[in-house]
């Protein structure tokens, strides 16, 4: 619990941020501060984001948690048996651009980040879909693997 009210606290205090740079933004009349307050009100939504699906997750292990006398949430996977391998050039053609489906893959698992709000239009941070991530899923989410186990499971990455 006091994790999410970390979570909560810092929320409060990014949105509080990007009120404050819409209200300068709307009362300057400077080309190059308003880029600047542009730049910072996105890194500030992407990490409302960040944060956002950091509580979504931690409310999620803890359901989890108080549920595990019941069956596990099913990931939305194919079976194993009818799995696709995918090359890396043929997870480079999945980017999420022009329709076409978003697939990133982590630990030799291939998944479909299309309608995960944390991957809009195929981008998530500084990285693109259609691409190998596992030591950045390491660097990054170390100790959450649930939050692969939200994904669909669309194969598996050929070595």
């Amino acid at each position: 619990m006091q994790n999410t009210e970390l979570l909560r606290m810092q929320l409060n205090d990014l949105i509080a941020q990007a009120r404050y740079d819409i209200y300068t933004m709307s009362n300057l009349r400077n080309p190059t501060a308003n880029q600047q307050h542009l730049q910072r009100l996105w890194n500030t939504l992407s990490m409302i984001s960040f944060h956002s699906n950091q509580m979504a997750n931690q409310c999620m292990t803890n359901n989890r948690f108080l549920m595990s006398n019941q069956a596990p949430y099913p990931n939305p996977s194919i079976s194993k048996s009818r799995q696709r391998t995918f090359t890396i050039g043929e997870l480079a053609v999945n980017d999420g651009k022009n329709g076409k489906p978003a697939y990133v893959a982590v630990n030799g698992t291939v998944y479909d980040v299309t309608n995960n709000r944390a991957w809009a239009a195929g981008t998530h941070f500084a990285l693109t879909a259609g691409k190998e991530y596992s030591a950045e899923f390491a660097s990054c989410h170390a100790g959450q693997e649930a939050i692969l186990s939200t994904l669909p499971a669309v194969g598996r990455l050929s070595s």
